[in-house]
């Protein structure tokens, strides 16, 4: 069986926080050995962050109190034998509990450490306190996303944009590290993340940025069954297929030259409104007209597709999203998610400890005082 890419990698992780727990479980997946530090007062409970698995698994779990007096000196000694450290802690809460970037380079001096915080590590906005929406507002990207305000998304693209840039530099840091010899310090923002997003968009910084709207050929038409199919068939070929599939040739020449967008609109949605999502998409894709069906939720666990791909994995019982990252080797080995379910707090203290040189009797002394 070949190795993944980041076999041998120890990774120890101080996140608490779904941007940074996104982050390492994408590296669990990648073949790192993924360490969470937690709380002892949470030994023998599972570990899983927020309550889910998908955050949760393929992670090893050990207990340390880091406001004890000893915590800097058993992390420095865990710090020797670790590659890299995440944490999302707000700027400069390690350093106060006696334990940063310094002292990890000084117990290593080619660990890498990725920060990952709302704002950056600098400037006016670093302390302040702010959370998903937070993010999404100040870096362009919730006005990006639709011209109409109030708009309350529900769920966070900053936070897993933050995740992938996180996992990015990591893996560009680890290539430097092996190149030059040199750690690094991985200053990751939640905010700069997102509002790299928005080179999705065209002049998207400009005071007058184009942002796409409703057209008919580029909207959400609810079918028979109450489901919601997306059509996207925005360019002549597309919108064409779907105007001859449904029997509207009359509409072939409006594109982009709407004589009355609201009469086509109607249209359309009359005729969607005859038939089920599902069977709209399997007559109009064949004919070349991009149609597919919305899902919500489970709705996407017996999607075909997602079958086939093997897009939604079970682990301990819960679906979760898989690793979008697929590598096959020149051995035909792929790299693929790693199923194996949360730990329990603490179950790999012991384990850890010894791997980082703690002898048997410290091991259980630590253990005697609570501090593990």
């Amino acid at each position: 069986m070949a190795l993944k890419p980041l076999s041998g990698i120890r990774v120890l992780d101080f996140c608490v926080m779904p941007p940074g727990a996104s982050c390492t479980v994408l590296l669990a997946d990648l073949g790192a050995e993924v360490i969470r530090v937690e709380s002892p007062r949470l030994k023998g409970s599972p570990s899983v962050i927020f309550g889910q698995v998908q955050l949760s698994r393929a992670k090893r779990s050990i207990t340390l109190d880091l406001k004890s007096e000893k915590a800097p000196e058993i992390l420095a000694r865990l710090a020797a034998t670790t590659d890299v450290i995440v944490e999302n802690f707000p700027p400069g809460y390690m350093d106060g509990r006696g334990f940063g970037y310094d002292q990890a380079k000084t117990a290593r001096p080619d660990i890498i450490w990725c920060a990952i915080t709302g704002f950056g590590q600098s400037g006016p906005y670093a302390e302040r306190p702010a959370h998903d929406l937070s993010f999404m507002a100040h870096c362009g990207l919730l006005g990006g996303l639709s011209a109409e305000q109030p708009w309350h998304p529900g769920m966070s693209i900053a936070l897993q944009a933050g995740a992938l840039a996180a996992v990015i530099s990591i893996q560009s840091a680890l290539i430097e590290r092996g190149r030059s010899g040199q750690g690094s310090f991985i200053d990751t923002s939640l905010s700069e993340a997102g509002t790299w997003m928005l080179t999705a968009g065209v002049n998207p910084l400009s005071e007058d940025p184009y942002l796409l709207s409703p057209t008919p050929d580029r909207r959400l038409y609810q079918c028979a069954d109450g489901r919601f199919v997306a059509v996207a068939s925005a360019e002549p070929r597309t919108w064409t297929a779907l105007c001859e599939g449904l029997g509207l040739p009359e509409l072939k020449d409006q594109l982009f030259n709407w004589d009355d967008a609201a009469a086509a609109e109607q249209k359309l949605a009359a005729i969607f409104a005859t038939r089920d999502a599902a069977e709209w998409a399997e007559t109009l894709s064949p004919l070349g007209a991009a149609v597919t069906v919305l899902n919500h939720g489970s709705q996407i666990i017996d999607d075909p597709q997602v079958k086939a791909r093997g897009t939604v994995v079970e682990v301990a019982g819960c679906p979760c999203p898989a690793s979008p990252v697929r590598l096959t080797s020149t051995g035909g080995e792929q790299t693929g998610t790693v199923t194996a379910p949360p730990h329990m707090v603490g179950d790999d203290t012991a384990d850890v400890l010894a791997s980082a040189g703690f002898a048997t009797d410290e091991i259980a002394a630590l253990e005697a005082e609570g501090l593990v």
